[in-house]
């Protein structure tokens, strides 16, 4: 039987081969798998050979069995797809892995292990909690800012062209954007998208000239303000349009002097990040423990 497979496969079997197959499948009977795989292993370059893998998966199945390791399952089963592989012909290579494919369903063993996504669910997990806590600066765009007060202001607020960056995913990240600015006189204003509207509806003279607070550093609309340019003003950001605009606390700015502003911005992970985050590692760990 044995050289009629071997016949199939255009190979020649010796009496050692013969001999060691034979003491194989023997052991196997007396469930002593164990010694059934050393004495398969002792034959060296005909390891690879289709009865060869057929006893060996055999015997790993029969180990599988007593350690109830998915791992030893999936190896017997790789043996036997193999063997079946090399020989579909073979009707005990067919058998057996049949018999062992069966068993697994049962057992709920899958043929393909996830543990390698399940440790690589774990880093990007680990990963995102460091970079999350530490933050990250993503480069900010210059025309958030207005780059200077006019020379004769009152007081009155001037507002970048750009709205400052909204939060993408605010589920995930708490963005935290920080100005600070290199002149005692300026305030620094961040207002949202309607309030920026009001402002730009009144014409420049007329916001200078009025004696209202409106849109100029007094006024009590705006989302924050700060007039301490070496603290600066720390803004987290939330949904919508935000601008920041600025004005000098005089009635003037006489010499018509820029300002140079400075905008930084952390991207952290919100509560509800941190939340899915550890939930992400621990699908990862459950992956890792079921397989």
């Amino acid at each position: 039987m044995i050289k009629k497979k071997s016949q199939l496969k255009g190979t020649k079997t010796t009496v050692e081969q013969e001999n060691a197959w034979k003491k194989a499948e023997k052991l196997i009977t007396q469930n002593k798998a164990e010694d059934a795989l050393l004495v398969l292993q002792e034959l060296g370059d005909s390891s690879s050979h289709q009865t060869t893998l057929q006893l060996a998966g055999k015997a790993t199945h029969k180990i599988a069995q007593k350690t109830n390791s998915k791992s030893d399952y999936r190896k017997a089963v790789s043996l036997l797809r193999e063997s079946v592989k090399m020989n579909p012909k073979d009707k005990k290579s067919k058998r057996a892995h049949s018999v062992l494919l069966n068993e697994m369903q049962k057992k709920g063993i899958r043929q393909r292990s996830f543990r390698n996504v399940g440790y690589a669910i774990i880093a990007i997990a680990t990963l995102l909690l460091i970079v999350g806590t530490i933050g990250i600066s993503p480069e900010a765009v210059s025309r958030e800012t207005p780059g200077s007060p006019p020379s004769f202001t009152q007081g009155t607020v001037f507002f970048g062209p750009e709205p400052l960056r909204g939060n993408p995913v605010p589920f995930l990240l708490s963005p935290e954007a920080t100005v600070t600015w290199d002149r005692s006189d300026i305030t620094l204003v961040i207002a949202n998208k309607d309030k920026k509207e009001e402002c730009d509806n009144i014409p420049p003279l007329q916001r200078i000239l009025s004696t209202s607070q409106t849109c100029k550093v007094g006024d009590s609309e705006y989302e924050a303000v700060s007039q301490n340019g070496t603290t600066g003003l720390t803004w987290t950001a939330k949904n919508g349009e935000y601008y920041v605009g600025i004005g000098t606390s005089g009635e003037n700015n006489q010499n018509g002097d820029g300002v140079n502003l400075n905008i930084s911005i952390e991207l952290y992970l919100s509560a509800s990040g941190y939340v899915l985050t550890l939930l992400f590692g621990a699908f990862g760990g459950r992956l890792v423990k079921n397989d």
